[in-house]
């Protein structure tokens, strides 16, 4: 059975089933993982740092954010409303877009974002409690998700995960990738609050270094000067 035809048969798991502590605790991050990251946002936006944004800076967290949304984008146009599932009631085994390169890109495009955000903030400590507390939620979170795809899909899922890596993309497609196009609509309608929300996280992190360490102008002109506008 291939993962298209797999998409009519899913049976769903309560995360009471799970086997493990682990999987128990992942599917409770998994409920809460729009919650989670306030404790970054937090430490981003309040703790003290010394020093004006560099235009190398600036430059670095806006890679990051822009690939994080970018791979976001692509993924949540192919999925759709599965990815905003609070529970394991999973309705379809998505494996076209780039679910075929790596299993998780929505997690992927999460890290990449917390990473722009911790760059932009300075807050040094950040750069190494992001991506241990990252580590840990999405490990667990994996482990759950995991549990009730094979359950749900069984064989077609096993296939999938045997073809498709959990972190690092594959330069080839999944030679079973099935389901639906990529729709612009459906990206932007499901990302629509994600990007209102990073880009006022984005414009109170600028506040924050203008206010207690540059001026305006300085920022334009590092600004100017990161996208080659200016020397």
């Amino acid at each position: 059975m291939d993962a298209l035809n797999a998409r009519s048969t899913p049976a769903p798991l309560s995360p009471s089933g799970a086997t493990t502590r682990w999987e128990r605790i992942g599917g409770a991050f998994f409920r809460a993982r729009s919650v989670t990251p306030i404790g970054i946002l937090a430490a981003a936006l309040l703790w003290p740092t010394p020093g004006g944004l560099t235009a190398a800076r600036l430059a670095g967290a806006a890679a990051l954010l822009v690939a994080g949304e970018a791979l976001r984008l692509w993924a949540v146009g192919v999925a759709g409303k599965l990815t905003r599932t609070r529970g394991s009631n999973v309705k379809g085994l998505v494996t076209s877009g780039p679910f075929g390169f790596v299993r998780n890109p929505l997690y992927l495009g999460n890290f990449a974002i917390a990473g722009g955000v911790a760059v932009l903030s300075k807050v040094g400590w950040l750069l190494w409690a992001m991506p241990l507390l990252f580590a840990l939620q999405y490990a667990a979170i994996v482990a759950w998700e995991e549990r009730v795809l094979a359950q749900a899909f069984g064989e077609a899922y096993d296939d999938y995960r045997r073809g498709v890596r959990r972190w690092v993309p594959s330069p080839r497609r999944y030679r079973g990738a099935a389901g639906p196009a990529w729709a612009a609509g459906i990206a932007w309608r499901s990302e629509r609050d994600t990007l209102v929300g990073l880009a006022a996280v984005v414009a109170l992190l600028v506040v924050k270094h203008l206010a207690a360490h540059g001026s305006i102008a300085a920022f334009w002109l590092g600004a100017a000067r990161a996208l080659g506008m200016a020397r």
